[in-house]
């Protein structure tokens, strides 16, 4: 006799956009095993035929059932605590405090150098753009990389296991070295192992549709 497996249902929607934080969004489904649709929004068009619900047009914008979430590490967190069992985020209050303290650095003292960084080499208008602003982001965010460091030659930058952190500090440590940081060889490796992850490729093959 055949077993047939129930089909699967999938109630949460992701507004994406390629390359941008929803990557990060996609990846955490990927890591949770979660179904979901990934919609394209068209955030750089006046008048957008698939405009995201975010109430300032942004992504990531997450629908799961009756729920919708802005902000990247809101999804996140949302998605990981329908799962509190998982190690990309675990109950533990001590794990969890190691964890959310580098999602704090990632998205804090790290990404906000870069970003700016990369908004004033990428996204200012060239003849807008300021030599002592670049200089300055840049100095400022290889500053902070160079605060980054896995401890006791952990292979995750949380300990052993991946976790919600990795994605957020691997992304961001990608954007500065676009933004012409030097990462250090065991950054470099950290970069690449998780960006190794079958679940990094599937995110990304997903968000750059």
């Amino acid at each position: 006799m055949i077993s047939l497996s129930p089909p699967t249902i999938c109630n949460s929607a992701v507004y994406t956009y390629p390359k941008s934080r929803s990557l990060r969004v996609l990846w955490t489904l990927e890591e949770l095993g979660m179904p979901y649709e990934s919609i394209k929004a068209d955030i750089l068009c006046d008048a957008p035929e698939v405009p995201s619900p975010h109430p300032r047009g942004k992504v990531p914008f997450l629908t799961d059932g009756d729920v919708s979430i802005c902000e990247t590490l809101a999804i996140c967190t949302w998605l990981c605590e329908k799962q509190p069992a998982t190690a990309l985020f675990p109950a533990d209050p001590v794990r969890r405090a190691a964890i959310n303290s580098w999602i704090s650095f990632a998205l804090t003292d790290l990404e906000s150098p870069v970003w700016n960084l990369l908004k004033q080499m990428i996204f200012v208008p060239e003849a807008q753009r300021s030599a002592a602003l670049t200089h300055y982001f840049k100095t400022e965010a290889a500053k902070a990389v160079a605060m980054v460091d896995l401890a006791d030659n952990a292979p995750w930058i949380a300990g052993d296991d991946f976790t919600l952190a990795d994605i957020f500090m691997s992304h961001t440590l990608f954007w500065a070295k676009l933004g012409g940081i030097t990462l250090s060889e065991t950054l470099e490796n950290y970069v690449n192992r998780a960006f190794s992850r079958p679940t990094f490729t599937l995110a990304q093959q997903r968000n750059n549709q």
